[in-house]
C-alpha cells in the first residue's frame, strides 16, 4: 500500500507525521508574537492557554499538548446523537452544524477532517461563526504541492443519500472506524474560504529536501466584520 509523504517524516523529537510538523508550523507562525519555538513552549505560554481551541477529532498529537489547556475542546462525530450531546465524555458535533455559540472561538484545529463532510462550505461557514474576529481556522486536507487547481467531486450529495461519483475511498476516524471521502479539494478552497468571510493563505512546510515540500496546511483568518449566521 502506497504511504503518502505528509504521513512519513516523523519529527525527531516528538514522532510526529509531515502533516501534523507543517500544522504546528502554521499555528506557531499564526502565534508568532508569543514567541514560541515549539508547541510544547506555546502551550505553556499563559496568553496562549487563554485563548478557546476547539479541535474536532480525537486522535493526533496536539491533544497530548493541548488537552490540559483550561478551554481546549475535542468532538467527534457520531451520526445517532445531536451536537453538543456527550458520548463517553466526548462532545458530538456535527461541523454542517455545530452547537457551539457564535463568535466564541479562538483557534479551530482540524486535521484531515473536511473532506469526510457531506456538504464541506456548510462546515466552513459553521467555521466562520464560531470563530471571532481575528480568530483562525488552521487546518489540513489530502493534497499536496503541486495542488490540483479545482476541488474534484468523489460523492453525489444533492439527495438524500451519497451516490458514489468515483470509487469510493475511506479514512481511518480515529475509533477503528472508517470515513468516505467526499471530496479531493483543489486550490479553490481558498475561494471558498473567502465567501465564508476568511482571508485564507497556504502554509507549505519549506527544507532543503524538495520532496519533503509537498505538504501544506491551510491557513484561515476570520475578517472583521464578517457576521455569525446559522
Amino acid at each position: 500500500m502506497h504511504i503518502a509523504i505528509r504521513e512519513t517524516y516523523p519529527c525527531h523529537n516528538c514522532r510526529a507525521s509531515l502533516r501534523f510538523r507543517v500544522q504546528a508550523e502554521a499555528i506557531l507562525r499564526f502565534y508568532k508574537d508569543m514567541q514560541a519555538r515549539t508547541i510544547k513552549e506555546l502551550a505553556a505560554i499563559p496568553d496562549f492557554k487563554r485563548l478557546r481551541i476547539f479541535e474536532p477529532g480525537i486522535s493526533g498529537p496536539f491533544r497530548a499538548l493541548f488537552g490540559g489547556l483550561p478551554h481546549y475542546t475535542k468532538s467527534f462525530y457520531w451520526s445517532d446523537l445531536k451536537s453538543g450531546e456527550l458520548r463517553d465524555g466526548v462532545v458530538n458535533e456535527d461541523l454542517m452544524n455545530l452547537s457551539i455559540p457564535s463568535g466564541t472561538v479562538d483557534l479551530m484545529i482540524s486535521s484531515d477532517v473536511f473532506e469526510h463532510i457531506r456538504h464541506p462550505d456548510r462546515g466552513i461557514a459553521e467555521s466562520a461563526r464560531i470563530l471571532r474576529s481575528g480568530g483562525a481556522h488552521i487546518f489540513t486536507v489530502p493534497t499536496h504541492v503541486p495542488i490540483r487547481e479545482t476541488t474534484l467531486k468523489r460523492v453525489d450529495v444533492d439527495g438524500p443519500q451519497d451516490l458514489p461519483i468515483m470509487e469510493p475511498r475511506y479514512h481511518g476516524d480515529g475509533r477503528g472506524g472508517r470515513s468516505l471521502v467526499y471530496n479531493d479539494f483543489g486550490r479553490d478552497i481558498l475561494d471558498r474560504l473567502a465567501i465564508a468571510g476568511f482571508e485564507a493563505s497556504i502554509h507549505r512546510h519549506m527544507t532543503e529536501e524538495p520532496i519533503v515540500c509537498d505538504a501544506i496546511a491551510f491557513v484561515a483568518v476570520k475578517l472583521a466584520g464578517t457576521s455569525a449566521r446559522r
